[in-house]
């Protein structure tokens, strides 16, 4: 169940990171749904290998590195989705992986709350 919350959560964040970002496309709501699956099998997968080879940049710049990383994650969920969700330069996908980092944890943090009700 808490993966579903998970998948639910990414789908709104990435449908309110286009809609509030002019430089982030998506074709559909159901474009959006697969996109927030992938980018969770991106984030489960490639993204901890990431880390770990990035971690002595990671280290140098106390963490800050690790928006370069989940850009790096939205352009590869943009190539991969083709035309379906498109992000226009690196600099946006960087700051759309913010955006949704941070959508996601207000949406976890107000189902978490609603779950211990």
């Amino acid at each position: 169940m808490k993966w579903v919350l998970s998948w639910v959560a990414n789908t709104v964040a990435i449908l309110l990171a286009a809609y509030l970002l002019p430089q982030v496309e998506v074709s559909s709501v159901l474009w959006a749904v697969v996109a927030a699956l992938v980018l969770g099998v991106l984030n489960t997968v490639v993204r901890p290998i990431f880390k770990v080879l990035t971690l002595p940049l990671t280290c140098l710049t106390l963490g800050l590195f690790i928006l370069v990383v989940n850009g790096i994650m939205v352009q590869l969920l943009d190539w991969l989705m083709g035309t379906r969700f498109e992000v226009s330069s690196f600099i946006w996908a960087i700051i759309t992986a913010l955006l949704i980092s941070l959508i996601t944890t207000v949406v976890n943090v107000i189902v978490g709350q609603a779950e211990e009700e």
